[in-house]
């Protein structure tokens, strides 16, 4: 049985295009295994940065919510003021000073902030 040159080289491209093919395959299988073990890290650190975070976001809404109340009641005493058609002179009345009070009362009062808190007269 003797083989003719054509046929040995075409032997020959077909087994290395079968190797070259499921080395090609290997290599995409390794790529996307270490894509996928990467991401699941990525998740798992993702997740637990979360929860760790999770305590200070209930905190931060529920100072937001007391403060978000205090500040509407402010505001429809500020817009009287502000609304003033003599607003230019500043001579603060006793209502105005008690208002400003209220409003550093206010901000001092709200927890779950790190801020210092606003002097007062």
């Amino acid at each position: 049985m003797t083989f003719s040159l054509r046929t040995v080289l075409l032997i020959a491209l077909v087994v290395m295009l079968l190797g070259i093919g499921y080395g090609e395959l290997r290599y995409r299988n390794g790529w996307y295994a270490h894509a996928d073990h990467i991401n699941a890290l990525a998740a798992g650190k993702r997740a637990k940065a979360e929860k760790a975070i999770q305590p200070v976001e209930q905190q931060a809404a529920k100072a937001s919510n007391e403060g978000r109340i205090i500040y509407r009641t402010i505001t429809r005493d500020v817009v009287k003021y502000v609304q003033d058609p003599n607003h230019t002179v500043c001579a603060f009345d006793d209502e105005s000073v008690r208002l400003r009070q209220r409003a550093i009362d206010a901000a001092n009062s709200i927890s779950g902030f790190d801020a210092a808190p606003v002097q007062g007269k």
